[in-house]
């Protein structure tokens, strides 16, 4: 005999393994009560779904207890807890088989059923069916969706059965159609509905019974391509039909008056829009070759700003710091007394596009042609900053000398005895820059003494020479090799102006051996080879070696 169960006399359940296993993995929960309504036995499944207290349901406890727990920590909501437990006890007692639903306190469903079990006592079992409640819930919602979707579709549809029967018809094929509602209730022939239709003019002058055949034999057999009708008022409805999956035909007639009116309207708007493009178009022709025209009487930076709005067009002026270079042609009424007009004006015009090139491969603001002189700035309407404008400038400078080398080789070789040598004089300083005349005529350029300043460095350089004044020097120390001048005396200068000419880049003096440059971390030094080195120099450079050397064994 098996010994009682804390007090309960009862047969031992024994569950195989196997059996065991397999209730522990079952979907649902389940609990076996005995015929005193105390637990037997519950599965895994049914511990997750009631996570309550272990001894609550170790075998031989009182379901009555459990119950208890769920009403008193508010599983059952507010309740009467005594009469609660009461009541699923006594469905304990007396199970129906009969399934009824729970309602977790976090929105979740359990279906729960009881059946009598046949060695005595009540097997329970508990389904989570809340998705499967979702499901339904979704499944009625889009299905009274459909009906309000079908009712409110701005198209009209019905639906006929395999015998041509209507099965179903929206309100809005019933505003399309306005027939008697006899024709159109469920279960009436859709033959019917067509033949009121030809028999009251609606397809026009027609024999009535081939009309009615012929649409009968579409719906029998749809195509799903689309036709049009045209209802005596003139309207136009597209007509499509399709087979559908259950049986007989879906048709659906979409009102298209207005999108066919728009239709119209657009093809009529085109041939306007046609022609409106082809005027423009050839306007824009006349602008884009009067642009290209106007583009060669301005430097492109200007250009750029005027057409893109960055500046505007009218007399305004402001001070800024620019570096302007001046250049010109040194005895160049002398060189030109020898050439003819023609050739004069082709080598002239060589000169200025080669140098103009240079200049805007540099970034530089082509102020003005004056005869044989070029006046340029850097800084607006663009700037890369002081320095960069000043270091890209005198690179401009030395690049325009280098080229022009060049181009008195190729003057020689055409017979030219004296080819033009171009001077150069660049400053660093504040300008007035801006349009300046009247507000019929301006002219974008700039002003000050820094302008004047240029041209008389330009004036005062050698032959294919570059002098800077002392800001542009200190500018481009880093990049260019420079030997001082003596000071110059110029209109609207208090004191004298400390002047510089340019060897030459540091990289140009060192692959011609004029120099010497060694650069390390800490170190520089810098050998001009043209020049003989003096013996202070000599002795300053021993000193320095013995200096570094000490510093070298101290370490």
């Amino acid at each position: 005999m098996d010994k009682p169960l804390h007090g309960v006399t009862e047969t031992a359940v024994v569950l195989d393994g196997h059996l065991q296993v397999a209730l522990d993995n079952m979907p649902g929960a389940l609990v076996y009560t005995d015929e005193n309504l105390n637990i037997v036995f519950c599965n895994d499944r049914f511990r997750e779904m009631y996570p309550v207290p272990a001894d609550l349901l170790r075998p031989g406890q009182p379901y009555s207890q459990f119950l208890r727990h769920l009403a008193t920590h508010g599983y059952y909501g507010e309740c009467d807890v005594d009469s609660t437990v009461a009541r699923r006890v006594e469905s304990l007692r007396h199970p129906t088989g009969k399934s009824f639903e729970d309602i977790t306190p976090d929105g979740r469903c359990y279906r729960v059923m009881r059946r009598r079990a046949a060695a005595g006592g009540a097997v329970t079992v508990m389904t989570d069916v809340t998705e499967q409640k979702r499901a339904e819930q979704q499944l009625a919602n889009k299905e009274a969706e459909l009906h309000v979707a079908l009712d409110n579709m701005p198209g009209a549809l019905v639906y006929t059965d395999e015998n041509l029967n209507i099965v179903f018809c929206n309100d809005r094929f019933r505003e399309m159609y306005p027939v008697p509602a006899d024709l159109l209730r469920p279960g009436q022939p859709y033959s019917q509905f067509l033949r009121h239709l030809a028999t009251h003019g609606y397809y026009g002058e027609c024999d009535v019974d081939s009309t009615v055949a012929q649409r009968v034999e579409s719906l029998r057999h749809p195509t799903e391509k689309s036709f049009e009708d045209i209802t005596p008022d003139g309207r136009c409805y597209r007509v499509m039909r399709r087979r559908a999956a259950a049986g007989g035909a879906v048709t659906v007639m979409t009102d298209v008056t207005e999108q066919k009116r728009a239709e119209q309207g657009l093809i009529e708007a085109k041939q306007r829009l046609e022609e409106a493009n082809g005027s423009v178009t050839e306007k824009n022709r006349m602008l884009e070759a009067l642009s290209s025209k106007l583009s060669k009487y301005l430097s492109p930076q200007v250009y750029e700003s005027i057409f893109s709005g960055a500046q505007t067009v009218e007399i305004s002026a402001k001070r800024k710091k620019l570096t302007v270079f001046f250049s010109d042609i040194a005895g160049f009424t002398e060189t030109t007394d020898q050439l003819e007009a023609e050739e004069l004006t082709d080598v002239l015009n060589q000169y200025l596009t080669e140098m103009s090139k240079i200049a805007l491969e540099h970034g530089a603001t082509i102020d003005k042609y004056i005869g044989d002189a070029m006046l340029l700035f850097f800084g607006d309407p663009e700037t890369r900053g002081m320095q960069e404008d000043a270091k890209a400038c005198v690179m401009m400078a030395i690049a325009m000398q280098r080229r022009m080398r060049e181009l008195e080789q190729e003057w020689r070789a055409r017979g030219f005895e004296r080819p033009f040598r171009m001077r150069v004089g660049i400053s660093t300083g504040f300008a007035t820059v801006g349009n300046f005349g009247s507000r019929d005529r301006m002219d974008y350029t700039i002003y000050g003494n820094q302008v004047n300043l240029a041209a008389r460095l330009q004036s005062a350089a050698e032959p294919g020479g570059i002098l800077l004044s002392y800001e542009t020097n200190a500018l481009v120390q880093g990049i260019v090799l420079t030997e001082e001048y003596p000071p110059m005396t110029v209109k609207g200068f208090v004191r004298p102006i400390n002047v510089y000419k340019v060897l030459g880049t540091y990289q140009e003096l060192v692959d011609d051996g004029r120099v010497v440059l060694q650069e390390r971390d800490g170190l520089r030094v810098l050998v001009d080879l043209t020049k003989q080195v003096s013996s202070e120099a000599i002795k300053v450079l021993e000193e320095v070696l013995a200096e570094l050397t000490r510093r070298s064994a101290g370490e």
